[in-house]
Protein backbone atom coordinates (compact mmCIF):
# COMPACT_ATOMS: atom_id res chain seq x y z
CA UNK A 1 0.00 0.00 0.00
CA UNK A 2 1.40 3.42 -0.97
CA UNK A 3 1.79 6.38 1.35
CA UNK A 4 -1.12 8.12 -0.38
CA UNK A 5 -3.31 5.02 0.02
CA UNK A 6 -2.42 4.87 3.72
CA UNK A 7 -3.23 8.55 4.16
CA UNK A 8 -6.51 8.13 2.26
CA UNK A 9 -7.54 5.34 4.62
CA UNK A 10 -6.61 7.54 7.57
CA UNK A 11 -8.76 10.46 6.43
CA UNK A 12 -11.69 8.14 5.66
CA UNK A 13 -11.37 6.83 9.23
CA UNK A 14 -11.01 10.19 11.01
CA UNK A 15 -13.14 12.32 8.65
CA UNK A 16 -16.06 10.03 7.67
CA UNK A 17 -17.49 12.68 5.35
CA UNK A 18 -14.58 12.08 2.96
CA UNK A 19 -15.63 8.45 2.55
CA UNK A 20 -19.29 9.37 1.98
CA UNK A 21 -18.23 11.93 -0.63
CA UNK A 22 -16.09 9.37 -2.46
CA UNK A 23 -12.98 11.55 -2.36
CA UNK A 24 -9.81 10.00 -3.68
CA UNK A 25 -6.22 11.17 -3.19
CA UNK A 26 -4.78 10.72 -6.68
CA UNK A 27 -1.32 12.30 -6.81
CA UNK A 28 1.26 13.84 -4.50
CA UNK A 29 4.76 14.79 -5.58
CA UNK A 30 5.99 16.82 -2.62
CA UNK A 31 4.80 20.14 -4.11
CA UNK A 32 1.21 19.55 -5.21
CA UNK A 33 -1.75 17.32 -4.48
CA UNK A 34 -4.60 16.13 -6.71
CA UNK A 35 -7.90 15.03 -5.13
CA UNK A 36 -10.83 13.64 -7.13
CA UNK A 37 -14.53 13.29 -6.30
CA UNK A 38 -17.55 11.89 -8.14
CA UNK A 39 -20.50 14.18 -8.80
CA UNK A 40 -23.27 11.72 -7.81
CA UNK A 41 -22.82 11.72 -4.01
CA UNK A 42 -21.94 15.43 -4.05
CA UNK A 43 -24.79 16.82 -6.13
CA UNK A 44 -27.57 19.24 -5.28
CA UNK A 45 -31.23 19.44 -6.32
CA UNK A 46 -30.19 20.83 -9.73
CA UNK A 47 -27.85 17.95 -10.52
CA UNK A 48 -24.72 20.06 -10.14
CA UNK A 49 -22.10 20.02 -7.39
CA UNK A 50 -23.44 21.03 -3.99
CA UNK A 51 -21.51 24.12 -2.84
CA UNK A 52 -20.58 22.58 0.50
CA UNK A 53 -19.22 19.45 -1.17
CA UNK A 54 -17.21 21.46 -3.69
CA UNK A 55 -15.80 23.57 -0.84
CA UNK A 56 -14.98 20.44 1.16
CA UNK A 57 -12.96 18.87 -1.67
CA UNK A 58 -11.00 22.09 -2.20
CA UNK A 59 -10.28 22.42 1.54
CA UNK A 60 -9.35 18.75 1.73
CA UNK A 61 -6.78 19.17 -1.04
CA UNK A 62 -5.10 22.01 0.87
CA UNK A 63 -5.28 20.32 4.27
CA UNK A 64 -3.88 16.99 3.04
CA UNK A 65 -1.11 18.78 1.12
CA UNK A 66 0.03 20.57 4.28
CA UNK A 67 -0.22 17.39 6.36
CA UNK A 68 1.97 15.48 3.90
CA UNK A 69 4.46 18.32 3.34
CA UNK A 70 4.91 18.93 7.08
CA UNK A 71 5.48 15.20 7.52
CA UNK A 72 8.05 15.34 4.69
CA UNK A 73 9.86 18.05 6.68
CA UNK A 74 10.07 15.64 9.66
CA UNK A 75 7.79 17.77 11.84
CA UNK A 76 5.09 16.11 13.91
CA UNK A 77 2.28 18.63 13.76
CA UNK A 78 -1.46 19.13 13.63
CA UNK A 79 -3.10 21.14 10.85
CA UNK A 80 -6.34 23.10 11.17
CA UNK A 81 -8.04 25.60 8.90
CA UNK A 82 -8.20 29.13 10.29
CA UNK A 83 -10.19 30.79 7.51
CA UNK A 84 -11.27 30.11 3.98
CA UNK A 85 -13.29 31.46 1.09
CA UNK A 86 -14.53 30.04 -2.17
CA UNK A 87 -15.36 31.72 -5.47
CA UNK A 88 -17.72 29.66 -7.60
CA UNK A 89 -17.26 30.70 -11.23
CA UNK A 90 -19.36 28.09 -12.98
CA UNK A 91 -21.50 25.06 -12.12
CA UNK A 92 -19.78 21.78 -11.35
CA UNK A 93 -21.63 19.54 -13.79
CA UNK A 94 -19.49 16.40 -13.82
CA UNK A 95 -17.05 14.48 -11.66
CA UNK A 96 -14.54 16.98 -10.34
CA UNK A 97 -11.11 17.39 -8.84
CA UNK A 98 -9.02 19.88 -6.89
CA UNK A 99 -5.37 20.76 -7.30
CA UNK A 100 -3.44 22.48 -4.54
CA UNK A 101 0.19 23.57 -4.64
CA UNK A 102 2.55 24.62 -1.89
CA UNK A 103 3.65 28.26 -1.84
CA UNK A 104 6.88 29.24 -3.56
CA UNK A 105 9.91 27.47 -2.02
CA UNK A 106 11.20 30.56 -0.17
CA UNK A 107 7.81 31.16 1.45
CA UNK A 108 7.46 27.48 2.37
CA UNK A 109 10.93 27.50 3.95
CA UNK A 110 9.99 30.58 6.04
CA UNK A 111 6.87 28.72 7.19
CA UNK A 112 8.89 25.62 8.18
CA UNK A 113 11.51 27.72 9.97
CA UNK A 114 8.78 29.45 12.01
CA UNK A 115 7.11 26.11 12.78
CA UNK A 116 10.36 24.57 13.99
CA UNK A 117 11.40 27.63 16.04
CA UNK A 118 8.09 28.60 17.61
CA UNK A 119 6.11 25.39 17.38
CA UNK A 120 3.37 27.13 15.42
CA UNK A 121 3.04 28.74 12.00
CA UNK A 122 0.44 29.87 9.48
CA UNK A 123 0.35 29.34 5.73
CA UNK A 124 -2.04 30.45 3.00
CA UNK A 125 -2.92 28.06 0.17
CA UNK A 126 -5.09 28.12 -2.94
CA UNK A 127 -6.90 25.22 -4.59
CA UNK A 128 -8.38 25.20 -8.06
CA UNK A 129 -11.44 23.02 -8.63
CA UNK A 130 -12.05 21.59 -12.10
CA UNK A 131 -14.62 19.42 -13.86
CA UNK A 132 -13.76 16.33 -15.87
CA UNK A 133 -11.02 13.76 -15.83
CA UNK A 134 -8.55 14.42 -13.01
CA UNK A 135 -5.11 15.57 -14.05
CA UNK A 136 -2.40 18.04 -13.18
CA UNK A 137 -3.05 19.88 -16.44
CA UNK A 138 -6.82 20.45 -16.49
CA UNK A 139 -8.58 20.45 -19.84
CA UNK A 140 -10.71 23.48 -19.06
CA UNK A 141 -10.89 26.51 -16.80
CA UNK A 142 -11.42 26.20 -13.07
CA UNK A 143 -15.04 26.02 -11.96
CA UNK A 144 -14.11 27.40 -8.54
CA UNK A 145 -11.18 28.68 -6.50
CA UNK A 146 -10.55 28.23 -2.79
CA UNK A 147 -8.22 30.39 -0.69
CA UNK A 148 -7.54 29.45 2.89
CA UNK A 149 -5.26 30.07 5.80
CA UNK A 150 -4.08 27.10 7.86
CA UNK A 151 -2.40 26.88 11.24
CA UNK A 152 0.08 24.14 12.06
CA UNK A 153 1.11 23.39 15.63
CA UNK A 154 4.01 21.11 16.44
CA UNK A 155 3.17 18.40 18.95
Amino acid sequence: MSRLDDFQQRIHDVIPLTHAMGTELLHYDGRQLLVGAPLAPNSNHQGTGFGGAVYSVAVLAAWVLIELAVEDAAVDGTVVIQSGSMDYGQPVDSDFFAICQLPEPAEWERFLTMLKRRGRARVALKSGLYCGTPGLEPEGPAAAFFEGRFVVRAR
